[in-house]
């Protein structure tokens, strides 16, 4: 039973809490609950049936708690055991939708992150005893973390902690998905990077220390320089190797593929894509007929935490040279600390290459085509008409390419240490 002291210290019987025999088993029932304690009552219910069920008893609330969903019998953690599992599983059924198509490092990397931050918050509870309140204490916490990152990266934290719920609803375990509180409130831009504009771009090709070759490796010319005039994601660029670089149809071309060791972010972004005539001034072909057989950039390395990103150091140096010269919207406070909303980044190079086709008035589909975008058209996205790696003409596109022009001197690439000086940690 519960009992509270009135004023006068005095027990006072607030309601009487029992079980019965029920089917095989036993069923916990509260008798003469008096007016106002029917929340205290449920709880003190939902308690005692957990553990006549056998389940752990869950941490004491109060009197005024909220009423708890049914007792599981499972942790937060199971299931999520259970969902990964599952679709781990769908992801090696060939054509059927919903599955994690990379297993076990999409689980490790694009999801778990975000379902250990909602544990690490919450606990790792039955999940019929979370409630509304403490989701809505976790949306807050990550709608105001200084570290969150850009909305929409909140966004895709409160979306991937809330699927393990949605699926937990699905499969009948729980009546109440809180989906209305793992949703980000505020309006997310469909872009959320910035094209780096012409004076960002001369500041970044400009600087002393491009245009006198004060980098030590050679992937810290060409990187940038490749992302601008491709358009290319920066591990698309980094996975390269040497086979990637040929000619169709007499069009020198860079082909971004899927396969071994090489990661894509989705199947449209497999295509091959015309060499601009500046990359080839500029001596990226004479440089890779120098390299050997195997990844152009052999010099980055494989991240330790994401099997097949090989972006998260040139990433990092990048950041820093950004900065060095001045771009972006991030400034440096009295406490040495950079701070504010940039959204000036590397794949900024790819923003401000469409943003070029489209002023050249390429049509959008080939546009698309270049970008390695998917189609919103039906009949583009599900094209018949052959490989769709060849679906233009490569003369049509090294056309379209031809088109992007910037205002920027850019200098010829030469290797460090011949006639310069390398400067380590630089571009």
């Amino acid at each position: 039973m519960s009992s509270r002291k009135s004023s006068d210290d005095d027990a006072r019987i607030d309601f009487v809490l029992s079980w019965e025999p029920f089917g095989e088993g036993k069923r916990a029932v509260a008798h003469d609950v008096k007016p106002g304690e029917e929340a205290s009552a449920a709880v003190a219910v939902a308690t005692l049936q957990g553990h006549l069920d056998g389940s752990p008893l869950p941490p004491p609330q109060p009197a005024n708690a909220p009423t708890l969903q049914k007792t599981t019998g499972k942790k937060i953690s199971d299931i999520w055991e259970s969902y990964k599992a599952e679709k781990i599983n769908l992801g090696q059924q060939r054509g059927v939708k919903g599955g994690w198509k990379d297993g076990e490092d999409t689980a490790k990397y694009d999801h778990w992150p975000h379902v250990r931050a909602l544990i690490e918050f919450l606990g790792d509870q039955d999940i019929g005893h979370v409630t509304a309140e403490g989701i809505i204490a976790f949306q807050q916490e990550i709608l105001t973390d200084p570290e969150g990152g850009l909305p929409r990266n909140r966004q895709k934290r409160l979306q991937r902690a809330g699927a393990v719920f949605r699926w937990a609803k699905a499969r009948r375990l729980i009546s109440d998905d809180f989906k209305e509180f793992f949703r980000y409130p505020g309006k997310i831009e469909d872009n959320p990077y910035l094209k780096f504009n012409n004076a960002d771009l001369k500041a970044l090709f400009e600087s002393d220390e491009y245009k006198n070759h004060l980098f030590k490796k050679p992937s810290e010319y060409w990187l940038m320089v490749l992302a601008l005039f491709t358009g290319a994601r920066l591990n698309e660029l980094c996975q390269l190797t040497v086979g990637d670089i040929g000619t169709h149809d007499g069009v020198e071309t860079i082909s971004i593929l899927d396969g071994e060791l090489k990661r894509l972010k989705t199947t449209a972004s497999r295509r091959i894509v015309p060499i601009h005539s500046k990359l080839i001034e500029l001596g990226f072909l004479d440089f890779v007929a120098t390299t050997k057989a195997g990844r152009i950039f052999p010099e980055l390395p494989e991240s330790p935490v994401k099997a097949g990103d090989f972006g998260r150091e040139p990433s990092r140096k990048f950041t820093e040279y950004r900065r060095q010269v001045g771009v972006g919207e991030d400034r440096l406070n009295a406490d040495g600390k950079w701070e504010g909303d940039n959204r000036k980044v590397f794949h900024s190079f790819r923003s401000t290459l469409i943003a070029a086709l489209r002023t050249a008035n390429v049509p959008k589909d080939r546009r698309t085509r270049l970008a390695g975008h998917d189609y919103d058209d039906t009949q583009d996205k599900h094209y018949t008409g052959g490989d769709v790696l060849t679906m233009f003409d490569f003369k049509t596109l090294k056309a379209d390419i031809e088109c992007v022009k910037f205002d920027v001197d850019f200098t010829p690439y030469q290797r460090a240490g011949v006639g310069t000086t390398s400067l380590e940690g630089h571009w």
